[in-house]
C-alpha cells in the first residue's frame, strides 16, 4: 500500500465555508470561489496547505482575526502540489496559531468519471438532455472546491451556485434566495448544519418533482427525469414512513426543514446519503408497477432506509478518519433491514439479510487478504477498497450480533446515547463501545473488540459422542494452503446460541459441556453469530434427518448447508458429502434456503469447469427442483405468500440452465410472441431473456438490443444486459463487448456488462482480453470508484485454472496501483483456492453426477 498522506486538519480547522461555484456545460469547465474561516493550530509557520484534484487556483488572500483587529496578510506564492493533491499558500508575514480567512479564486473541469461535479446524460422526447450534479465521498470534493477533505474537517457551508435559467436547482438546505444575473440563475442556499465535505452536494436541471410531508414537519421531495417522476410514489412514501420511524428510534428529530431523494441517470454507487439531499442510481429508487420485479421493489426499500440511516449514522456523528468507515456502514448496512422489517414485516428482511449480507461477508472474509472493520487506511487512494462488504456486511452483521447480545431495547437506548453525546462531532469505535457500555453495564470493549480490530472469522467444530460435546474454534480459511501457512492465534467470543447447558459464550480455543438433548443439537441458531460450524458426520446426518422432518427454522437448515459447502471447499470434508446432506433438502420449499442451494449448484458448475460434469449435473438439477416447479409453477396463485413470489424465479431459472424441455419450450415461446417488455411479467423477464439468448442467433440478439435500446427502465436495461452477453456465438460476443464502450450503455451500467460476459464461460477468454485492452478507457472513465477497483477479484471470480495465474498476475503487475492492490490480492487467492478445490474434487463429482443420472 502507498505511503501515509499527512493529516491537514492537524494544522487547519475550518468551522466555515463560503462557496460560488458556476460550472459551464459547454466547455465542461468550473469557474468558483471559496472563502475558509477557520483556526490554524502548531507552531508560528508561513504557510497553509488545503486539498485540491485538477483545480488551478490563480488568487488567494489570508485575512488574520485578531480579538481587535482584522489584518490582510501577504500571499506570495501559491503552490500546487500534484501529487499530494494539495495547495500550498505561502505568506512572508508569519502564521501563527489563530482564526483565519482564507479567500481563494479557482477553476476546475466537469470530470467525465462519475465523481467531483460530472454530467448525467440522458434522453427525453428523442433529445438529449443533462443534469449537472455531485458526488463527492469519499475524497471528491477537493475537485470542486480548495478544502480541507477529511471527515473530521466538520464546518458549515454556504453554497451558490451559477445555473441556467429555466432548470431546477437543489442542494443539502432549502433555498435562501434566488435571482437572475447575465441570463444566468443565480441561487443562494440556506447555512448547512456542521458536517464533512464529502457530505456536500447539489443537482441542477429539468428535474421533475413530487413531494409529501412528515408527521413533523419535515418536507420530503422525490426528485427524476420527467419521464421517470411517476415512478417515486412508493419511493416517497417509503421515506416518509422511514424518517418518521428513525425519528423515533433515535429519538433525535430530523436536523433539516427538508430532505430529497434524487435519482441520477448516471450514477455510480448505489446511492450517497448527503444531509438533505440524497442522491441515488435510478434502479435504487424508482419502482414501475408494470417494470418492477418483486427483489427490486425490495432493494429501492432497503436502499432508502440505508441511506436514511447515515442520517444520523455518518452525517449527525461521524468517523474521525476512514479507519472507522464500518461507523458508517455497517450501521446502515443492518439497520436499514430493521427499518424495512418494521415498514414491510410480512418481507421478514431479518431473514433475509442473513443470505443477502452476512453470507456474503462470510465469503471475503475467509480469504487471508482480507481486512479488518476497523482497517489502518493510510493514503486516500486506499479508501475505495474498504468500500466493501467488510466494512459493510461485516460491520452490519457484528452489530446484529451485538444487538442480540444486549437485547433489543438496551441496544436502542445505547445508540441514543451515543448519538446525543457525539452530535455533530466525531467518533472512533472505542466511542460506541463506551456508550453501550454506560447503557448496558457490560463489557462491549471485550466482547466487540476481537471482532472489529482482527481479520477473518472464527470456524467451530463440533465433535458429539454421546452427551458430551466438545467444540475447538480455529480461524476459517477457504484456501487451504494458507490454512497451513498461517500460525492460528486469533480467538473470538463466540455467541454459540445452542440451547440448554451450552455456554452462552465460547471464549477460549476449545471447550466441552454435557448437552441437555445432544441429538438435536445445533449451534448459531437464528445464524447470528458472525461464524461457520461444522459437526462430526454422525450428528450432521442427525441434523439431516431433523432437516427432512421440517423440525429446524429455514434460517437454520440454510445456515446447516451453507456451512457444510463452505467446508467442502476449503478442504475440511468432500463436495459429495455436501450434496448428499442436500438431498434431505429435497422438499424444501423455503426461498432463503433455496438461495443457498441454488448459488452452490451453480458454483460446482462455475468451478469445475468441465463439460462433461455440465451436462451430467443437468438431470440432479431437474430432480432437484421437480417439487417445487410443480408447485409454483409459472403463474402466481390467489393469495400467494410473498417469497413463494421470490422462489418462482429462482426455480424456472435452474430448470432452464438445466434443459427442463418444458420450461425452456414456454420460455422461447414467450418470448417470440412478446412485442413488448411489459408482454412479460418482471419477476421473469431475465429468465426468459437469457434462456432466449441461450438458445438465440443473431435476430434473437437484434431483439433484445432492440428493447434495450428502447427501455428508459434502469431494471430492465441491466436485465437486458445479462441477456445479450448471454450468446455463445463468437460474432455475437464480439458485438456484446463492444456495445461497452458505446454510447448505448451508461457508464453506471459498464460493470454489469463486464461481469455478466464474465459469466459466461463462452466469452470469458475474449472477455478478459477486452477487459486487458481497454484497460485504459476503463480507468479514464470510471475513475477510483469501486466497480472499477474490485474489477480484479470480479475476473478471478470466475476462474479456476492455475494457467491463468501467470496472465493474471503479469497484466496486473504492469497496471498496479494502490486503488486495485487489495482486489487484485484477494483475487490471487481466489483462483489459488478454485483451482484447488476443482483439482481435489472434480472426479469425485464427476462420478457422483454419473451414478446419479444413471
Amino acid at each position: 500500500m502507498s505511503k501515509k498522506v499527512r493529516r491537514l486538519f492537524e494544522g487547519f480547522k475550518p468551522s466555515h465555508y463560503m462557496i460560488s461555484l458556476n460550472p459551464n456545460r459547454d466547455d465542461m469547465t468550473i469557474a468558483g470561489t471559496v472563502t475558509i474561516r477557520g483556526r490554524k493550530t502548531g507552531a508560528p509557520s508561513h504557510r497553509l496547505t488545503f486539498h485540491q484534484n485538477g483545480l488551478s487556483i490563480t488568487k488567494a488572500t489570508i485575512t488574520k482575526h485578531d480579538k481587535k483587529e482584522t489584518r490582510l496578510l501577504t500571499v506570495d506564492r501559491i503552490n500546487h502540489q500534484r501529487s499530494l493533491e494539495e495547495v500550498r499558500l505561502h505568506s512572508k508575514d508569519a502564521l501563527y496559531a489563530g482564526e483565519y480567512s482564507v479567500m481563494l479564486e479557482f477553476s476546475g473541469t466537469i470530470t467525465r468519471p462519475m465523481e467531483g461535479i460530472y454530467p448525467c446524460n440522458y434522453m427525453q422526447d428523442g433529445r438529449a438532455k443533462q443534469f449537472i450534479a455531485t458526488q463527492f465521498e469519499s475524497h471528491a470534493a477537493r475537485q470542486a472546491f480548495p478544502c480541507i477533505d477529511e471527515p473530521e474537517a466538520k464546518a458549515t457551508f454556504d453554497l451558490t451556485i451559477t445555473s441556467p435559467i429555466n432548470e431546477a436547482v437543489y442542494a443539502n438546505t432549502p433555498i435562501k434566495h434566488q435571482a437572475t444575473e447575465d441570463d444566468a440563475l443565480v441561487t443562494t442556499f440556506e447555512t448547512t448544519p456542521v458536517m464533512s465535505t464529502y457530505l456536500l452536494a447539489f443537482a441542477y436541471g429539468d428535474f421533475a418533482q413530487k413531494e409529501a410531508t412528515t408527521k413533523n414537519g419535515t418536507l420530503v421531495r422525490t426528485l427524476a427525469t420527467r419521464d421517470n417522476i411517476a415512478h417515486t410514489d412508493f419511493a416517497l412514501q417509503t421515506a416518509v414512513r422511514c424518517l418518521e420511524f428513525f425519528e423515533s428510534y433515535f429519538d433525535i428529530p430530523f436536523p433539516l426543514p427538508k430532505c430529497d431523494f434524487v435519482a441520477l441517470p448516471d450514477f455510480a454507487a448505489g446511492a450517497m446519503e448527503n444531509w438533505g439531499f440524497i442522491t441515488f442510481r435510478e434502479q435504487a429508487l424508482l419502482v414501475d408497477a408494470q417494470n418492477t420485479s418483486l427483489p427490486s421493489k425490495q432493494y429501492v426499500a432497503e436502499v432508502i432506509c440505508h441511506e436514511l440511516t447515515h442520517q444520523w449514522f455518518g452525517n449527525l456523528v461521524t468517523m474521525r478518519w476512514w479507519t472507522d468507515l464500518w461507523l458508517n456502514e455497517g450501521f446502515a448496512n443492518v439497520m436499514a433491514y430493521f427499518a424495512v422489517s418494521k415498514l414491510f414485516p410480512e418481507w421478514d428482511m431479518m431473514t433475509q439479510y442473513i443470505v443477502e449480507e452476512q453470507q456474503v461477508a462470510l465469503k471475503l472474509d475467509s480469504l487471508k487478504n482480507t481486512h479488518p472493520i476497523e482497517v489502518a487506511v493510510n493514503h486516500p487512494d486506499e479508501i475505495p477498497t474498504i468500500f466493501d462488504a467488510i466494512s459493510y456486511n461485516k460491520g452490519g452483521s457484528s452489530i446484529m450480533m451485538l444487538s442480540n447480545y444486549l437485547g433489543q431495547d438496551t441496544f436502542r437506548d445505547g445508540l441514543r446515547h451515543y448519538l446525543k453525546t457525539h452530535a455533530y462531532g466525531n467518533t472512533n469505535t472505542v466511542d460506541l463501545w463506551q456508550a453501550l457500555e454506560e447503557i448496558s453495564k457490560k463489557p462491549i470493549n471485550d466482547m466487540m473488540s476481537a471482532w472489529t480490530s482482527q481479520a477473518g472469522y472464527p470456524l467451530v467444530q463440533v465433535k458429539i459422542s454421546g452427551n458430551n460435546v466438545h467444540l475447538q474454534q480455529e480461524r476459517f480459511f477457504v484456501n487451504p494452503s494458507e490454512r497451513l501457512q498461517t500460525r492460528d492465534t486469533a480467538v473470538w467470543p463466540i455467541a454459540l446460541n445452542a440451547g440448554e447447558n451450552a455456554p452462552a459464550i465460547l471464549r477460549a480455543k476449545t471447550a466441552t459441556f454435557k448437552a441437555a438433548n445432544a441429538e438435536t443439537l445445533k449451534l448459531n441458531q437464528g445464524q447470528s453469530s458472525f461464524c461457520r460450524v461444522i459437526y462430526n458426520p454422525e450428528h450432521l446426518h442427525k441434523l439431516a434427518k431433523l432437516v427432512e422432518a421440517g423440525h429446524l427454522a429455514p434460517v437454520d437448515r440454510m445456515g446447516i448447508l451453507s456451512d457444510a459447502f463452505e467446508a467442502a471447499k476449503a478442504g475440511y470434508g468432500d463436495t459429495v458429502s455436501a450434496l448428499k446432506l442436500m438431498d434431505a433438502y429435497r422438499d424444501e420449499d423455503a426461498d432463503i434456503v433455496w438461495d443457498i442451494m441454488a448459488a452452490n449448484f451453480t458454483s460446482i458448475r462455475l468451478v469445475m469447469n468441465d463439460d462433461h460434469l455440465r451436462e451430467t449435473t443437468k438431470p440432479y438439477g431437474r430432480a432437484m427442483i421437480a417439487k417445487q416447479l410443480s408447485r409454483l409453477g409459472w403463474e402466481p396463485r390467489q393469495a400467494e405468500n410473498h417469497f413463494d413470489t421470490l422462489l418462482r424465479p429462482t426455480i424456472l431459472a435452474i430448470a432452464s440452465t438445466c434443459d427442463e424441455k418444458t420450461v425452456v419450450d414456454e420460455a422461447l415461446k414467450r418470448f417470440k410472441t412478446m412485442q413488448a417488455s411489459e408482454d412479460i411479467a418482471p419477476d421473469l423477464r431475465g429468465l426468459i431473456y437469457t434462456t432466449a439468448a441461450r438458445h438465440g442467433n443473431t435476430a434473437t440478439f437484434d431483439k433484445l438490443l432492440a428493447l434495450h435500446n428502447a427501455s428508459s427502465s434502469p431494471e430492465e436495461r441491466v436485465t437486458l444486459a445479462a441477456a445479450l452477453t448471454g450468446f455463445k456465438q463468437p460474432e455475437l460476443i464480439k458485438r456484446s463487448l463492444a456495445l461497452i464502450t458505446s454510447e448505448n450503455v451508461r457508464l453506471q451500467d459498464v460493470m454489469y456488462w463486464i461481469s455478466y460476459s464474465l459469466g459466461n464461460r463462452f466469452a470469458r477468454d475474449a472477455t478478459w482480453q477486452w477487459l486487458k485492452d481497454n484497460w485504459q478507457w476503463l480507468k479514464t472513465n470510471m475513475g477510483n470508484d469501486t466497480s472499477f477497483t474490485s474489477l480484479p477479484a470480479r475476473a478471478a471470480r470466475v476462474m479456476s485454472s492455475k494457467a491463468f495465474l501467470e496472465d493474471y498476475t503479469t497484466f496486473f503487475s504492469s497496471v498496479m496501483e494502490p486503488a486495485i492492490e487489495r482486489s487484485f490480492n484477494q483475487g490471487l487467492e481466489t483462483i489459488e483456492w478454485q483451482a484447488a478445490w476443482r483439482d481435489r474434487d472434480l472426479e469425485r463429482l464427476r462420478k457422483y453426477f454419473e451414478s446419479y443420472s444413471a
